[in-house]
């Protein structure tokens, strides 16, 4: 007896859901946060930094008169950067634009343009965050723009060189400690270096890998006792507690930490050069300047299909890299 059976089916229709999952879909917290600055006017960005003469505690004779001079532009100095320009191009051919339909998409072309302008974007956030140093465009190599790991470092690079004066100091940098051993001291000391060079007790970003910010739940969410009776240096032991709040809920994570000069909101970021690193930024003193934002050009299709290019032109902008601190940390 005749019988059809879904097996030996012919021209059964794929069963493909009408969407695309993108699951590389990573947060630009610096970018997002930084102050659109003005529009350059030049490939070579330039600012002054300046600072107060140290304060002195000496009197004056009555009635003497002025005998020395100072000169109230002693401190300052150009601090420069270059801009970079950010591009993504991508083609789809005729038949695929005007033929095939692609689940979740209403249109190939639209779909690449909506991709590759997040893609830019994450583009923009990995240099602005990364260890790269200035670059002037010689015709073989391209304009870069100086990132946060090396303005927040004690060189300051070695192309347009943060001055001496200008660099951030050791003391707001931490080297020495590792994610398995950092503790709430650790996070004090560079908040009190950035303290001693501003002399203001701020609100600070913290974009961090995901190493350190594990490091920093699980060193710093327990209580450290000594251990008892003892009598020598013995280290701490840390002891753990968890109170659940909201019936079987518990929470274990550190996303504020208070300190003596200042408060560090932390930001888990994919984008910093190494997941132990972590920038402390007074937000207030970093620019993004754009010379053009992301924008779509529509190229010359010679037959092959429509060609879009997005592009943007930026450079950063540290209007002073003592105002910062960074961990920079071994695994």
């Amino acid at each position: 007896m005749a019988v059809t059976l879904e097996r030996t089916q012919v021209g059964k229709r794929e069963d493909l859901a009408d969407l695309i999952a993108n699951v590389d879909a990573h947060d630009t917290p610096v970018t997002s946060a930084a102050k659109k600055g003005s529009k350059p006017g030049n490939t070579l960005m330039t600012w002054q930094g300046d600072s107060y003469a140290s304060a002195v505690s000496t009197g004056t004779v009555d009635g003497t008169d002025v005998s020395s001079y100072e000169d109230p532009g002693a401190n300052r100095a150009l601090i420069q950067n270059y801009v970079q320009v950010f591009r993504r191009a991508f083609r789809v051919s005729t038949l695929a634009m005007d033929v095939s339909n692609v689940a979740g998409l209403n249109s190939e072309l639209a779909g690449g343009i909506a991709k590759k302008i997040v893609e830019l974007k994450r583009d923009i956030e990995l240099t602005v965050c990364s260890a790269n140093d200035a670059q002037a465009d010689d015709g073989s190599d391209a304009y870069l723009t100086k990132g946060l790991a090396t303005w927040i470092s004690t060189a300051g690079g070695s192309v347009l060189q943060v001055p001496s004066a200008y660099r951030t100091p050791s003391a707001s940098i931490e080297t020495t400690a590792t994610t398995a051993n950092i503790t709430d001291e650790t996070v004090q000391d560079v908040l009190s270096s950035i303290f001693a060079q501003t002399g203001n007790i701020k609100s600070y970003m913290m974009p961090c890998g995901r190493t350190l910010k594990r490091g920093l739940t699980d060193r710093l969410t327990g209580i450290r006792t000594a251990a008892e009776g003892s009598t020598t240096s013995t280290p701490a032991t840390q002891v753990r507690t968890f109170s659940p709040v909201n019936g079987k809920k518990m929470t274990v994570s550190l996303d504020v930490f208070s300190g003596d000069f200042g408060t560090i909101s932390l930001v888990p970021s994919n984008f910093m050069p190494a997941a132990t690193d972590g920038h402390v930024l007074d937000m207030s003193g970093i620019e993004l300047r754009y010379s053009s934002l992301p924008e779509v050009k529509e190229l010359p299709d010679a037959g092959g299909g429509p060609i879009r290019m997005i592009q943007a032109i930026a450079a950063l902008v540290v209007h002073n890299p003592l105002a910062h601190g960074k961990f920079d940390l071994g695994s």
